[in-house]
Order: C-alpha cells, then sequence, then structure tokens
C-alpha cells in the first residue's frame, strides 16, 4: 500500500515507509486562504497519514479534499491515520440546537472510500459507532506510557469518563487505580472536582492520566487534590498535549512530571505513536 502523507504527518510515515513508500502531498494556499491539495500518486489501496491539530478547520478541508481525489482517482480502499481526532469532545449533544461535532466529522469521512481509521485515545469509545462502515481502531498506548513511569505506585483520573485510561495504565503497571468525580457547568465551563477517598494515596507515587491536556485546569485541579490527599509525588499522562496558553507554567508548578504523546508534537513527548500505528496496520492487513 503507498503511504500518503500530509506535509505535518512525515515523522509518523517514515516509520511505515516500508509498507510502500511514503508520498508526500502537495499543497498550495491561495491569498484568499483557499487551499489546493495535490496527490501525485496513488495505487489501489493507500495509507493516508494526517495531523489534523493544530489548525483544525484547515486540516479537516484538507482531508476532505484528499479523500475526494483519491476517490476519483478510483483508490478503493483508505486507510486513514489520524493520531488526533478533531471535534472528540463533543460527542454528544450538551443543550438542544447543538450538533454533534464528532458525527458530523466522522460521516464525511465515512463518505469516501475510506475503510478504517487509526486514531489515539478518543474522548470517549462510543465516538467509533459514529462511523458505522468504518473500522476504527481506537488506540490507548498503555504499554508505552507504562515504560515511562515504573515508579508509579497509583493510578488516578481527573473523572469517571477518564477511569478506563487509568484502569489501563494500571493493569500495565501492576497497581491500584480510582478516579476523581468531575462536575461541569455546561454553560459557564466552570469545574468542581470532588476527591475520592477509597484508595490511600498517602505517601504515594501517584500518576494522573488523562486524554487531553489543553489550558490544563482539570489536570491542576487533579493535581492539587491528589498533594491534598497525601500523594508524595505527582506524575501526569496524558494522550494529546495542546498546551494552551499558560498551560506549561500551570502544570509545572503542580506535578513532578509530565508525560505525552507526540500525537500533538511537544516537548513533553515519550512516547512515539509511529511504531504504535506500525504494529496496528500489521494487525489490520492480517
Amino acid at each position: 500500500m503507498r503511504v500518503l502523507a500530509f506535509f505535518n504527518a512525515l515523522d509518523i510515515a517514515a516509520e511505515l515507509h516500508e509498507l510502500g513508500g511514503v508520498v508526500q502531498l502537495e499543497e498550495r494556499v491561495f491569498p484568499d486562504g483557499e487551499v489546493l491539495v495535490r496527490v501525485p500518486e496513488a495505487g489501489r489501496e493507500v495509507i493516508l497519514v494526517a495531523r489534523l491539530y493544530p489548525s483544525v478547520n484547515d486540516n479537516v478541508m484538507r482531508l476532505i479534499l484528499v479523500l475526494d481525489a483519491l476517490s476519483d482517482m478510483g483508490v478503493q480502499r483508505v486507510v486513514l491515520v489520524a493520531p488526533y481526532l478533531p471535534y472528540a469532545r463533543q460527542d454528544r449533544r450538551f443543550r438542544p440546537g447543538e450538533p454533534i461535532s464528532s458525527k458530523a466529522l466522522l460521516r464525511m469521512i465515512s463518505g469516501y472510500p475510506v475503510s478504517a481509521l487509526v486514531t489515539f485515545d478518543l474522548h470517549k469509545p462510543y465516538i467509533a459507532d459514529y462511523a458505522p462502515r468504518v473500522v476504527v481502531k481506537n488506540v490507548y498506548p498503555a504499554s508505552e506510557f507504562a515504560k515511562r513511569i515504573s515508579g508509579a505506585d497509583a493510578v488516578i483520573s481527573p473523572d469517571l469518563g477518564s477511569a478506563g485510561r487509568a484502569e489501563a495504565l494500571a493493569r500495565e503497571l501492576g497497581v491500584p487505580y480510582t478516579h476523581f468525580e468531575k462536575h461541569r457547568d455546561r454553560v459557564t465551563g466552570a469545574i468542581t472536582l470532588s476527591p475520592r477517598a477509597e484508595l490511600d494515596l498517602r505517601g504515594r507515587r501517584v500518576a494522573i492520566v488523562d486524554d487531553i491536556l489543553a489550558t490544563g485546569g482539570t489536570l491542576v485541579d487533579a493535581c492539587r487534590a491528589a498533594r491534598f490527599l497525601g500523594a508524595a509525588e505527582v506524575y501526569a499522562v496524558v494522550t494529546h498535549c495542546q498546551l494552551l496558553g499558560d498551560a506549561r507554567e500551570r502544570v509545572r508548578g503542580c506535578v513532578d512530571r509530565l508525560v505525552c504523546s507526540d500525537t500533538i508534537p511537544n516537548e513533553f513527548a515519550e512516547v512515539r505513536v509511529g511504531p504504535v500505528v506500525r504494529r496496528v496496520l500489521a494487525e489490520i492487513a492480517g
């Protein structure tokens, strides 16, 4: 299979070179902001590697244009590799009149010959159900994270929604886990955190796990709660590190160590997703 790559995903595509060679997509941006993309070459089956963050809206438009070009070229099977899937946090209708943005994005993708989507740590696993004709491989690299924080002896998630991540990481580490209770005001966005005390954190090296680090508010609140409950050290393990605004400084001021993946390139990315993608693609092919 030919490997096609967005310009910002060449590092991941390079890990897949042996699957059929890497072709970088061509792109032109017009003075009015519109983009033109071109696929220099493709076969009947391709692997399309695309980082969709940052510049989410521009990159989603690029993706749709590339998929449309591939369809017109007669490509019969596309395996899309999108390490971070944007709009995933809008996974349901929180208030009347809102779209389910993750569903809208997956519906667009499903309209093209995309047979499989490889992505990492969807905000909610059930998002995959919005693309029933696409095999969605939602990967959480628990074993890779565990190698980086082998000294942790407890895992905790900021809320019940991330408890599955905490459980997966705790299983790899062989340690107990728990979660905090988080309450978000859907209008103001304000968050309150209620610590749960069924796991004694006193003297423990605690890993706080979450899918996305944006402004850092939730993570810092969880870190402070863990320290209040007696944690000796606090590590943060996050899949998608957006690090918006002063998030770096806020998180650094609380946690002892921040470990991220490179689904979004950042200076804390200790886990490379390229080798993981290679293994997942081998499973799909097998």
